[in-house]
């Protein structure tokens, strides 16, 4: 059966029902489900301007490294192209103090960090991945700081869900 859950969750969120999905994936080409929580205990810090969750950031680093060899071998079977993970994968934060993190470990675990698109929701409106792994960067006791739903709108969630082609994978607790 197709699987439509992202645009399904903006479309709720977002769009009041008004979005008519034309495309779909189905669960034989599916590699991991169209949204998945990875759990960590990381706190966020604050440094100038700059918020930053550098245990969550080294936990994104290292599924990565886990799963770098099942994404790629995965995506070539289903389209018999070779594409690497840094073609396959987004990572999308609120923060630019964790972008900068991300891109730190990244470049040190030795992805490519200049085809890899790591940035802001801002930043990566309209850069679309098969698979987008979103840092919120938040941890226990932010709970009155969070971004998303500034004026009953949820504006920036939508357009960090709508960057999955196929997985949406957030962190948090």
């Amino acid at each position: 059966f197709p699987v439509t859950i992202n645009i399904g969750f903006c479309n709720n969120i977002a769009y009041g029902g008004m979005l008519r999905p034309m495309k779909s994936v189905t669960k034989t080409k599916q590699l991991f489900p169209p949204m998945v929580l990875l759990t960590h205990q990381g706190q966020s810090m604050v440094q100038g301007k700059d918020r930053f969750n550098t245990e969550e950031a080294k936990m994104l680093v290292i599924w990565l490294l886990q799963n770098r060899s099942r994404i790629e071998q995965h995506f070539a079977r289903i389209d018999q192209q070779r594409r690497s993970i840094e073609n396959l994968v987004g990572i999308i934060t609120p923060f630019r103090g964790q972008r900068k993190i991300l891109y730190k470990l990244l470049k040190e675990a030795g992805f490519d960090t200049n085809r890899m698109k790591v940035g802001t929701v801002h930043a990566l409106q309209g850069a679309e991945r098969e698979i987008i792994l979103f840092s919120p960067v938040y941890g226990p006791g932010d709970v009155k700081v969070m971004f998303f739903d500034r004026n009953n709108r949820p504006n920036m969630l939508n357009v960090a869900v709508s960057r999955a082609k196929q997985s949406f994978i957030v962190t948090g607790k």
